[in-house]
């Protein structure tokens, strides 16, 4: 936004990219569909880039939100630009389950509250009594019985299959049976409310106004669901994808990630990606109309690469999610 604020950038908002421009094999635009009116919008650039998220949707439901529906990617693999793992999928095991037809998304919950919170199912099927009513010797705390070394601490992929399992065997709690009790009760007596408060009361208070439920007096219910795709559409170093033009930054891409991703790695993304790498584009543009201005007119030679140098000459189109944001000097559609 600091380079909205220094007039440098454009932000289009409300539009839904249609289709990547090829000219010669060459990413060189975007058309895109202005939300708002319906029409059909063109932008021309030397270059594009695609920071559009991933495609965790694919699976109906996800921490996402709707409008990241991964259709720029595909649309760019379409053209040409190949895709790289796409089995790479992170399940988050501490989310809100589903709560009705009509919702559009899944609520993340911090992992952090597995520092303290102790999970557990009723060890009979179809059991659909209160948790309070449930004794402690009717209760199956299967990650501490099954990973006594680690208990709820373990890594989020075997937290979120165990979760499925347990669930698929009957011992799922809620009105779906699709969800696993998050307690605290133990801590709060441990520790007493105002340390706990002082942890999450935050977390609290957003899984309270979501689900009318006080953590405090009662466990939460929790569910593993879609929250990372750690593949995407492949790039190189300085990422590029095989489509020559187009750059694919944060988890649009493939890079970085392997089959897992831990904690802080988006923001490392979004750091190595956007700050650090994604200023290259620029100077291959720049390099690539030096070498353009040397063959066309030797005479204007070094006008051409001072102004190449200040990047007046090289355009960029970046699609973010539904806003395309053109940068440097955007031809007008």
């Amino acid at each position: 936004m600091r380079q909205v604020a220094a007039g440098k950038v454009t932000i289009y908002s409300r539009r839904e990219m249609m289709d990547v421009v090829v000219v010669d094999g060459k990413a060189r635009g975007i058309i895109v569909r202005n939300l708002l009116t319906g029409e059909l919008e063109r932008y021309s650039a030397n270059a594009v880039v695609l920071a559009t998220g991933g495609y965790g949707n694919a699976f109906y439901l996800s921490t996402n939100a709707m409008a990241s529906n991964v259709t720029a990617a595909w649309r760019a693999h379409k053209r040409g630009a190949g895709f790289a793992n796409p089995c790479f999928v992170q399940i988050h095991p501490t989310c809100i389950p589903v709560h009705g037809d009509y919702q559009s998304k899944l609520t993340l919950m911090s992992e952090s509250l597995r520092n303290d919170g102790r999970v557990w199912v009723p060890k009979k099927t179809d059991d659909h009594r209160n948790p309070a009513d449930i004794p402690e010797a009717e209760r199956d705390y299967y990650l501490e019985r099954k990973y006594p070394g680690f208990g709820n601490l373990v890594p989020r992929d075997v937290a979120s299959r165990n979760a499925k399992e347990v669930c698929d065997q009957g011992q799922g709690v809620g009105e779906t049976g699709q969800a696993v009790y998050l307690d605290f009760a133990e801590a709060l007596k441990r520790d007493g409310s105002e340390s706990i408060l002082k942890k999450y009361g935050n977390l609290f208070q957003m899984y309270e106004r979501i689900t009318a439920s006080d953590p405090v007096k009662e466990p939460m219910m929790i569910y593993p669901a879609v929250h990372y795709t750690m593949g995407g559409l492949w790039v190189d170093y300085q990422l590029q994808s095989s489509l020559d033009g187009l750059f694919v930054i944060g988890e649009a891409n493939f890079s970085d990630h392997g089959a897992n991703r831990l904690g802080a790695s988006a923001l490392m993304q979004g750091l190595a990606d956007g700050y650090f790498i994604l200023p290259a584009p620029w100077g291959i543009i720049s390099q690539k109309l030096v070498r353009i201005a040397r063959r066309l007119s030797p005479r204007p030679l070094l006008r051409q690469r001072r102004r190449s140098r200040r990047g007046s000459r090289g355009s960029c189109v970046i699609a973010t999610g539904k806003s395309p944001v053109p940068a440097g000097g955007l031809l007008s559609p």
